[in-house]
């Protein structure tokens, strides 16, 4: 048994007598130096050394040593004449009258170490892509100060690679030995020195350190190599305690005969297994494992009978019926003249890593908030059932789920909620879906549900149960949260063949379903996906024009309706492209909303807006106030009104002089901190307007909720505001109920002069339409602010063209 455990253990154990001459060594000196054990039994132990200054150093330390173990690092010489590094860890034995009897020791092949410690010294850069792919910790540091380590050290000593912008070399080693360590480094001690560790959690450690003097650029730096020798210990205890080892051992080890009947196995076995001794030795080595477990020991006795080692994963049924795992390691152990006299065996629990696993796997396919199936499942599936319907001649049906405007209520209650309606929703649509499907979390909000196999009524009648499951609010700590959904259906192979197509085309069924008002399910047809093609090209050149020439600004004229004269003008964002020639606001502003470009080019637009506005004001309007429309997503954007703010400065514009208009729905979806932000604006002497009013759900609450200055009353309620008596009065109303506010209104939208005479009858304050003048470029704003629209409002001729 201590001749089996000498040949697995790494290192090789020898003893030397009083004239130098091996006289016994470990049978794993052949995978050391190539050597035979039996061939070095007798001769001069020089016949390991590379260089005869070694051997003379080492019987020096160890004679010195007075019994005391010594280490030393030097280069042995194989059998076959190469050469390799080798640590040697040794001590002089005394006979009973004191006389010097030998050396006793252990060897350990470093030429791997030894070769990484002398490349990382000529370079940082080699240090960087070298030192973590060796075991042992290195750091590079400057009169004791941490300039860079590797990830061996940070794991070594607990700490991150960021903790040692304050902490010092000597912070890792234990107080009693840094002035063993300072003084080391003063004289510049080249061999390696054992002192204690200091974990960052306080545990001490023995480590070795080897350190050298090495240049970075310009700097003299340290470069330590260290080197936890707790194994080592252990190993060094071990030697001393051989024939207790096994014994000890935390794994479970048995002793098998050639016939396959267990000879012997070790206390831990029984804690593994379970098995008392009684009930193991003795009996067949098969007996101890179930059925199932067969065919696998077969393969290991195949293995065995060939010489060869053998290892494998065992499962085994517990006696409360849950599922165990044993790994097994097995090799033949021969005899002194090379037949198989027994096996040696090594079994240990895996049932835990092999539960880790299983969630690992889990956590990889499956979402972690609503535990169904993930993308990459998802895909997977699709995948499958497209094979099978191909091979069958069937459909695939596939649903792509979005919730309508989980956006807002995530921003606005926070992540909780958001979670929280996750959880539900997932269990509303695997409710509605049933057995007929596969229901996964695709991301975010979004959901895709497989059927396989299917048909244009099975999807039908899907995506029906999946619209109504969302038709009722959501519970959620005593609030009721509406949220529907829009669902896009795509069918195998008609609407594609590969789940990469499938997928695009009930994504753009989906989005068609968002378009026609949500809360609905479309099937996807070849109109939309040249929609759809159209709308990415639009995006595509929508991007390329940001920041160029090709977005500019055109400015309109707000008139005051009493006296005729200007008294500011809106900012309205045009577009010409190369290709599209001028592209409408209302087809590529929706398009910016959705892809986030209109972050971007809001920014441009205010700061071109305040840039150009400020030269009038200069031309002598100094009152002249600026219009510009801001973006749901601008107020999104973190760090918005520092951005307001700095334009502000960069222009020199009049934070009194601009009134930014928002729409009803930023109001009315509640997105983030929107109160904040607008008394922020209003706190900077920002005026701030409500646009388009009375196309929303308005609510009057908002009216004395937020800090605002003005309405603007949508140009729809202009047309037939004379003929139509309902519209009229709306108009009567939204003016009375402002005034009352103290609210300025302006009319959007103005194209006659009755129109102009009625608001002027009810007391609206501005007015703004073709009447007085369509948009026009800057470089006409000028000539208009000088002019007076009287009661009859005639339009002027204007040069130049006109959008």
């Amino acid at each position: 048994m201590l001749d089996i455990l000498l040949t697995r253990l790494p290192d090789t154990v020898l003893c030397v007598g009083p004239q130098g001459l091996i006289q016994w060594i470990s049978p794993n000196v052949s995978r050391l130096l190539g050597y035979e054990a039996e061939e070095l039994m007798g001769r001069d132990a020089r016949v390991i050394y590379a260089h005869a200054r070694d051997r003379r150093l080492v019987l020096g330390l160890v004679s010195d040593g007075k019994g005391e173990a010594v280490r030393l690092e030097f280069e042995a010489r194989r059998k076959d004449g190469s050469e390799l590094w080798v640590v040697a860890y040794g001590c002089a034995v005394f006979d009973d009258a004191g006389a010097f009897a030998g050396i006793r020791g252990v060897l350990r092949d470093i030429s791997e170490n030894h070769r990484m410690r002398q490349t990382l010294e000529h370079s940082e850069d080699r240090f960087r892509r070298l030192s973590d792919v060796t075991t042992e910790a290195i750091c590079i540091h400057f009169q004791g100060k941490i300039l860079d380590c590797n990830r061996a050290f940070e794991d070594l000593f607990g700490y991150h690679r960021s903790d040692f912008d304050t902490l010092m070399a000597w912070d890792v080693i234990h107080p009693d030995d840094v002035p063993k360590s300072k003084e080391m480094v003063r004289i510049q001690h080249q061999k390696p020195y054992e002192v204690r560790g200091l974990r960052k959690d306080g545990s001490v450690f023995p480590m070795e350190i080897h350190s050298k003097e090495s240049r970075m650029g310009e700097l003299s730096v340290r470069v330590t190599c260290i080197r936890d020798m707790t194994e080592q210990k252990k190993a060094e205890s071990s030697l001393r305690l051989l024939s207790q080892a096994v014994a000890q051992s935390p794994v479970a080890v048995a002793v098998v005969s050639v016939e396959g009947v267990v000879t012997y196995v070790n206390p831990a076995h029984q804690a593994i297994t379970g098995l008392a001794l009684e009930q193991v030795v003795g009996e067949s080595f098969d007996s101890l494992y179930p059925t199932l477990c067969k065919a696998l020991l077969a393969d290991m006795w195949r293995s065995l009978e060939d010489g060869d080692e053998w290892q494998g994963e065992l499962p085994l049924s517990r006696d409360d019926g849950r599922l165990a795992w044993q790994r097994i390691f097995a090799s033949p152990v021969s005899g002194e003249i090379g037949t198989v006299t027994h096996y040696l065996v090594v079994i240990e629990d895996i049932t835990v890593r092999k539960e880790q696993e299983r969630k690992i796997l889990h956590q990889a396919m499956y979402d972690g908030l609503t535990d169904l199936p993930n993308r990459t499942l998802a895909l997977d599936r699709l995948a499958a059932a497209i094979d099978d319907a191909r091979e069958r001649g069937s459909q695939v049906g596939l649903l792509f789920v979005d919730l309508d405007d989980f956006k807002g209520i995530n921003d606005s209650l926070g992540h909780e909620y958001g979670d929280e309606l996750l959880i539900m929703a997932s269990e509303r649509l695997s409710e509605a879906v049933g057995d007929a499907g596969f229901v996964a979390r695709f991301g975010g909000d979004e959901f895709l549900v497989v059927l396989s196999p299917c048909s244009v009524a099975l999807a039908d009648a899907a995506a029906q149960r999946v619209v109504a499951a969302f038709s009722h609010p959501f519970s959620i700590s005593r609030r009721d949260l509406i949220t529907t959904a829009s669902v896009g259906v795509a069918l195998y192979p008609e609407d594609g063949r590969t789940p990469q197509t499938l997928l695009r085309n009930a994504d753009i069924a989906m989005y068609q379903s968002k378009q026609s008002g949500r809360n609905r399910y479309c099937f996807f047809t070849v109109r939309m996906n040249e929609e759809a093609e159209s709308r990415l090209h639009l995006e595509s050149e929508l991007r390329r024009a940001v920041g160029t020439e090709q977005l500019f600004l055109h400015f309109q004229p707000l008139v005051h309706v009493q006296s005729g004269k200007i008294a500011g003008v809106e900012a309205l964002l045009r577009w010409h492209n190369p290709e599209l020639g001028q592209v409408p606001p209302d087809r590529f502003i929706p398009q910016a909303e959705t892809s986030g470009l209109i972050v971007p080019i809001g920014r441009d637009v205010l700061l071109q807006a305040c840039s150009t506005a400020r030269t009038w004001m200069d031309a002598g309007h100094p009152d002249l106030m600026l219009c510009v429309n801001v973006s749901p997503r601008q107020f999104q954007e973190a760090g918005f009104v520092e951005e307001v703010v700095e334009i502000l400065r960069q222009t020199g514009f009049p934070a009194a002089n601009l009134e930014m208009e928002i729409t009803e729905g930023l109001l009315l979806k509640e997105r983030g901190d929107i109160d904040g932000l607008l008394q922020r604006l209003h706190a900077m002497g920002i005026n701030l307007a409500i646009d388009d009013f009375g196309t929303g759900y308005s609510s009057l609450s908002y009216l004395e909720r937020y800090p605002f200055h003005t309405l603007k009353i949508d140009r729809s309620f202009m047309v037939g505001m004379l003929e139509r008596q309902e519209r009229k009065v709306l108009v009567d109303t939204i003016v009375a109920m402002a005034g009352g506010l103290g609210l300025k209104v302006i009319a959007e939208g103005v194209e006659t002069p009755e129109q102009l005479a009625r608001l002027r009858e009810i007391g609206c304050d501005l007015a703004q339409g073709f009447l007085f003048s369509r948009p026009v470029p800057a470089s006409q704003i000028l000539a208009l602010l000088g002019q007076h629209f009287g009661v009859t409002a005639e339009p002027p001729t204007y040069v130049g063209p006109l959008h």
